[in-house]
């Protein structure tokens, strides 16, 4: 048990230190998606720019991180990604993008700095072994630490929500990324490893599916990737009751609830296209997607992978099965504290769902708590980065944090010993 005045000391401990330890460390979520960055402790929200190299059709080269901003077509571009199912597999392609990032974006000198950076949950050691490498023999940071995602994403949660010793020491991070969506029980906020689950459901998959669906439907849309990612972010929603619902999709035009009409882009001025209301009319020279069911079995994916043919639960059932995974007396504290981050739990109504499907599959006498999500006041694909600047802030890094001298004495294994979480 921790004294009030324990907690006023530590406080003010963190204060005194905000300002001296968050200069000149870099916090960077490095996620299949997406990549955020910037210096820890600033006030002003992290660089975002997309976790991949992008050719359009009409330039002989690829653009990475800021380069993207020079693309006006995005028309049937050609995507190289450095990750497949979460993990890094392509370093040439992943350094170049940091590369960008460092020089261009941030124009840090790397040895004058340190970083905090992302791995994916329950890394492989060679992945791990190949990130130190290169963060301390090509970039030469003069400290560095990695941490998966959830970990970062708890501190976050934290800082804006913590009321109680307990909440902070026992809690489940749900993390809906892009290539996967993991649940991880913290106790004392240590990851209980054989506790961890992963479902094989993320952004990348719904989009995939959409993209089948309506180029089976409608138009062929096999290569307008990015076109249907903004589409999948634009109109779906999470189905509260989904049985309900895909009955009443099937209604005649003006009682179906779902239908709307996508106005397709012509890729003349950049636009990505529009929702056209209701009221207005159509012009001969707009074509139109419409979409009805797809725009609540898209999002279904994630608590039924069963639609696809995945021999496995959805989220709720993951989270269940997290937590029964775990001790028995802890199980009440655990329910109590569900937070739930990353990009693909954006959508409508998630929240609502995953409440009412985990509280299906536990006994009534826990209480549930979920929070996060589409209900947060900021976007969750941010909440990894944003805990990780409050880790730096906090002080927390130096405790964490290996140095270029250290590595440069015991290599990869200090790195080990150092990070031992999630192994």
């Amino acid at each position: 048990r921790i004294s009030d005045a324990s907690r006023i000391s530590a406080e003010l401990w963190r204060h005194r230190f905000a300002r001296m330890e968050g200069e000149g460390v870099v916090v960077m979520d490095n996620g299949g998606y997406s990549c955020k960055i910037g210096r820890a402790g600033q006030k002003i929200l992290p660089e975002i720019f997309p976790n991949c190299a992008i050719k359009p059709k009409s330039e002989r080269r690829f653009f990475v991180a800021d380069q993207l901003k020079e693309i006006h077509d995005y028309s049937q571009v050609y995507y190289r990604r450095p990750c497949e199912r979460g993990f890094i597999t392509n370093w040439d392609l992943q350094s170049e993008i940091w590369d960008r990032m460092f020089k261009n974006i941030l124009n840090i000198t790397p040895a004058e700095n340190g970083l905090l950076v992302s791995e994916p949950v329950c890394n492989l050691s060679a992945l791990s072994r190949k990130m130190d490498e290169i963060v301390f023999e090509k970039y030469g940071f003069k400290s560095y630490c990695r941490l998966p995602g959830p970990s970062m994403a708890l501190y976050d949660a934290m800082r804006n929500h913590s009321k109680s010793l307990l909440s902070e020491t026992y809690s489940v991070v749900v993390d809906v990324g892009y290539s996967a969506t993991h649940v991880v029980p913290f106790v004392e906020e240590m990851p209980v490893n054989h506790a961890i689950k992963r479902v094989n459901v993320g952004g990348k998959l719904l989009t995939n599916y959409l993209k089948e669906v309506v180029s089976y439907r409608a138009f062929s849309m096999m290569d307008e990737t990015y076109l249907m990612d903004h589409i999948k972010r634009k109109v779906c929603l999470t189905s509260t009751d989904f049985k309900a619902d895909l009955k009443a999709s099937k209604l005649s035009k003006k009682k179906n609830p779902f239908r709307l009409e996508y106005v397709l882009p012509n890729h003349s001025g950049g636009s990505l296209g529009f929702v056209r209301g209701k009221e207005s009319k159509a012009t001969e020279d707009e074509q139109v997607l419409t979409l009805s069911n797809e725009r609540i079995t898209v999002p279904e994916l994630l608590f039924s992978p069963k639609i696809l043919g995945l021999q496995q639960g959805g989220i709720a059932e993951a989270i269940a099965e997290s937590i029964k995974a775990c001790h028995p007396d802890l199980h009440g504290l655990l329910y109590n504290n569900i937070i739930v981050v990353g990009g693909s739990s954006s959508f409508p109504n998630f929240l609502e769902r995953l409440r009412t499907d985990v509280r299906s599959l536990i006994p009534t006498r826990f209480k549930l708590n979920i929070r996060g999500g589409n209900e947060s006041k900021i976007d969750p694909k941010l909440s990894a980065w944003m805990g990780g600047s409050e880790i730096v802030t906090s002080g927390a890094y130096e405790h964490y944090k290996i140095t270029k001298k250290v590595y440069a004495e015991y290599g990869s294994e200090a790195c080990k010993r150092k990070f031992y979480w999630y192994t």
